[in-house]
């Protein structure tokens, strides 16, 4: 995405232009040619805030209407840049369709038609389960139609999941990672959390001998004691910042990546 000389928050997409601020959540697409009094007008519209939701009965102002509703908005950063992302799928098949013209039937094709990604296909029955309640919520769908996307069944995991480390790899790995890599890799098995929840963990969340904190995605709050092993190990690393894990100028989480 580029400037080119457009004014605030324009940018080039992709062949297109995008109106994008951030700070109100908008992303929206000017169809105007740049320049007209027509994208100027556009361009005004938005800067005085979102446009308004089309009264029309379909997936592209169901959509939108989602993303102004409190549920959406109470969401985890994580949690909404998923949701969006498979949305912005939805609406690209569907975007004209009214929601009350898409059976069980059509959620169940699509499903199968993202079978080579199981997760993903998994995932986006999920997100049309709430997009679907959201549409009965605003009178997009009548109470007698239920919600079609419920009881489809989903894709069973393909795999075991992952296998363990062997004990020789492990002992490899000890034996020429970093001391960086390993104080990661001591976190993470010493207390069985997601990497971001590890990146984050402060000297001060530590307190006798227990790990107390809230979980990114869950935001619940757990208190995880310490084994004998990561208490020895971190007995060994010397604290240059807040968190445990510090880049290379002792500042917290620099250039990890998820």
């Amino acid at each position: 995405m580029t400037k080119k000389g457009f004014p605030k928050y324009v940018y080039a997409d992709r062949g297109y232009v995008r109106f994008i601020r951030r700070s109100r959540g908008q992303s929206v697409m000017i169809k105007e040619e740049f320049g007209t009094v027509e994208f100027w007008d556009h361009y005004n519209r938005l800067l005085k805030g979102r446009e308004p939701i089309s009264s029309k009965r379909n997936f592209e102002a169901l959509a939108l209407s989602y993303f102004e509703s409190d549920a959406y908005k109470k969401l985890k950063p994580r949690t909404k840049s998923d949701y969006r992302k498979y949305i912005e799928h939805i609406r690209k098949i569907w975007g004209k369709k009214d929601p009350q013209k898409v059976e069980t039937q059509h959620i169940y094709e699509l499903h199968r038609a993202n079978a080579d990604h199981w997760r993903q296909a998994n995932y986006l029955v999920q997100v049309m389960v709430i997009l679907m309640n959201h549409a009965r919520l605003i009178g997009f769908l009548k109470k007698e139609h239920g919600n079609p996307a419920k009881g489809i069944p989903l894709f069973k995991q393909k795999s075991e999941g992952w296998e363990p480390w062997p004990d020789d790899v492990r002992q490899e790995f000890e034996a020429v990672a970093s001391p960086r890599a390993r104080l990661v890799y001591e976190l993470c098995i010493g207390t069985g959390q997601r990497i971001g929840d590890v990146v984050a963990i402060r000297w001060d969340h530590i307190k006798d001998g227990a790990y107390d904190f809230t979980q990114g995605k869950t935001d619940k709050s757990m208190r995880i004691p310490l084994t004998d092993r990561l208490k020895a190990y971190l007995g060994t690393v010397s604290k240059e910042g807040l968190t445990i894990i510090t880049g290379k100028h002792g500042w917290g989480r620099t250039s990890l990546k998820r």
